[in-house]
């Protein structure tokens, strides 16, 4: 049951957004070429300055002093710490990786384990054996005896 008259569903509104992005970007379109110039003239423009050495410098420097003032920090936060006899992060750390290798020794201990109590059980379930008999005289080797 069908109704033909029926009007198409309402979209969204991200749907409409992004069917207008799609317009406005396209080729075709007077925008879209305005859009795929730019683009193409920052892509040229960010390529020179990634390049440039003063961009490098600077950037590597600013990089250097961030990390600098980060180890800087974390080392203040340490002493204060340490001064009010509270575990630092990096003494946390340690025993976090203390504490999982220890927790991977028993995990490995506790698997030779049931693997030696299977084997035990093993033992106790086999039909004991009876032991071998002694050779009789005719399995032993003859005997040299001198007259």
């Amino acid at each position: 049951m069908s109704h033909p008259e029926r009007p198409p569903p309402s979209q969204g509104l991200l749907a409409r957004g992004l069917k207008l992005l799609g317009h406005l970007t396209h080729p075709d379109t007077r925008t879209g070429k305005v859009f795929t110039r730019a683009e193409q003239g920052l892509t040229r423009a960010a390529a020179k300055v990634t390049e440039s050495p003063t961009y490098l410098r600077v950037s590597g420097t600013l990089m250097r002093q961030g990390f600098n003032a980060r180890i800087r920090r974390n080392g203040l936060v340490e002493g204060a710490l340490r001064t009010l006899r509270l575990p630092t992060t990096s003494e946390v750390e340690n025993l976090r990786d203390q504490l999982r290798r220890m927790n991977d020794q028993v995990e490995a201990l506790g698997t030779q384990l049931e693997l030696v109590v299977d084997l035990l059980h093993r033992q106790e379930a086999a039909p004991q054996e009876p032991e071998s008999p002694e050779p009789t005289s005719k399995e032993r080797a003859p005997s040299k005896r001198r007259r």
